[in-house]
Formats: C-alpha cells, sequence, structure tokens
C-alpha cells in the first residue's frame, strides 16, 4: 500500500532541509544554489519551490529548528523545579551539559560552520541577524538569573554581566571544539572544559557564608 501523500510532503521537505545543510556546510550559504540543492534531493528545481520560496526560507526553517532556534527552547524548561531538585550549580551543569551535547550533533557542527564563516554577510543582508540572537540568548539566561537573585539562591550580582560571563566562554569553546570541519569531535575534552567553567563560574555567583565568629553576650 502506497504511503499518504502527506508523510511523502514532509519526507520531502526535511530531504530538502537535510541536503541544503550539507551543501551549505561544504560550499558556504552563497556558494550554494538553488540548482544544486535540488539536484541533491533528487526533484528538479520548479518542484523546490513548491516547498520553499527562495534559499533563505530553507535557512530560515533550519534555524528555527537548529542553531538559535533550539537553544531559545531552553527558556522553556521549568527552572523551578530542576533548582528545587540539583540546587542552582546543578542546573547550570544540567542545562551546559544538554547545550553542549545539542552542539555536537553533524546538524548544528554544519549550521555553525556557516554561522562563523558567513555570519557578517548574512547579517547584511538580512538573511539573520547573529547579534540579535546573541542578545535574546543573553536576555533569556539574565532572566534566569534574575530569578536566583529573587530567591537569594546566588549572590546579588548583575543578570546581564552573569550572563555574558557564562555564555561568553562556552561560545569560545564552541568554536574550539566545533567549529573547525576537518576537525576529530573531543567531545570528552569538551565536557571536562565546561565542567571546569562551571565551577569557576559557581565560584563568583555562589551566595556569601559570613565566617567572622560571632561574638557572644557578656
Amino acid at each position: 500500500m502506497a504511503r499518504p501523500r502527506k508523510d511523502d510532503s514532509r519526507d520531502t521537505r526535511q530531504g530538502i532541509l537535510d541536503r541544503a545543510l550539507d551543501l551549505f556546510a561544504e560550499h558556504g550559504f552563497y556558494g550554494t544554489s538553488m540548482r544544486q540543492i535540488a539536484r541533491a534531493v533528487g526533484v528538479r528545481e520548479s518542484a523546490l519551490y513548491h516547498y520553499f520560496p527562495s534559499k533563505q526560507a530553507i535557512f530560515h526553517e533550519l534555524t528555527r529548528d537548529l542553531g538559535p532556534g533550539r537553544m531559545i527552547q531552553l527558556a522553556s524548561v521549568d527552572v523551578s523545579a530542576m533548582t528545587e531538585a540539583l540546587g542552582v550549580e546543578g542546573v547550570l551543569r544540567q542545562l551546559l551539559d544538554v547545550l553542549i551535547t545539542t552542539w555536537s550533533t553533524p546538524q548544528e557542527r554544519k549550521l555553525f560552520r556557516v554561522m562563523v564563516s558567513e555570519g557578517l554577510r548574512l547579517d547584511a543582508e538580512g538573511v539573520i541577524h547573529p547579534p540579535q540572537v546573541m542578545r535574546k540568548l543573553r536576555a533569556i539566561a539574565a532572566g534566569l538569573f534574575r530569578q536566583f537573585i529573587e530567591k537569594k539562591l546566588i549572590r546579588p550580582v548583575d543578570p546581564e554581566a552573569a550572563a555574558l560571563a557564562l555564555m561568553g566562554p562556552l561560545m569560545l569553546l564552541r568554536v574550539m571544539y566545533l567549529a573547525m570541519p576537518s576537525q576529530e569531535m573531543d567531545f570528552k575534552g569538551l565536557k571536562v572544559e565546561v565542567d571546569r567553567h562551571v565551577a569557576f563560574f559557581w565560584e563568583s555567583v555562589k551566595p556569601l557564608t559570613d565566617a567572622r565568629p560571632r561574638r557572644h553576650a557578656s
């Protein structure tokens, strides 16, 4: 029995996204044409426009499912429940572990290489605005720290500065470990680096304890 036409359409759409991402990673966004994508998928170029009106539309769809879109989904995590179960340091470790595991997938690595190599041009031509994406992610992280501060779970630091201090080194580690196409992925090494970063960061925000000896009333 033939598969439903809706399933065929869904498979073709996903195939377009998959092949387009492969080509973007290999040749760059601007080095890839709609004709090349159609050829890689095995459909006519005219059929490609039935699913996506432009190459930019394909890229936008990729960034909703991967990269910025997936990272922004972390904002929907029930942090309160996680904090009650794991504590703040445990929450940070859990969230960053999920983040680097996601970043390490082949699809995320391919998209990130495109963003790194062509981000300035993509921004200038309005395809995607990496600074705007990063500001949104920073705002999400800052909101998380505001919750922790309000509940007195961390010291009263500047939430925006704390977000930057947490995220900045992560982006550096992402470039070092995951951005180069010929580089063999060292996930274990990346995990060690991230654990070290979390430990260092936690020391800068954890609540201060008053170690001064108390005077007894005479």
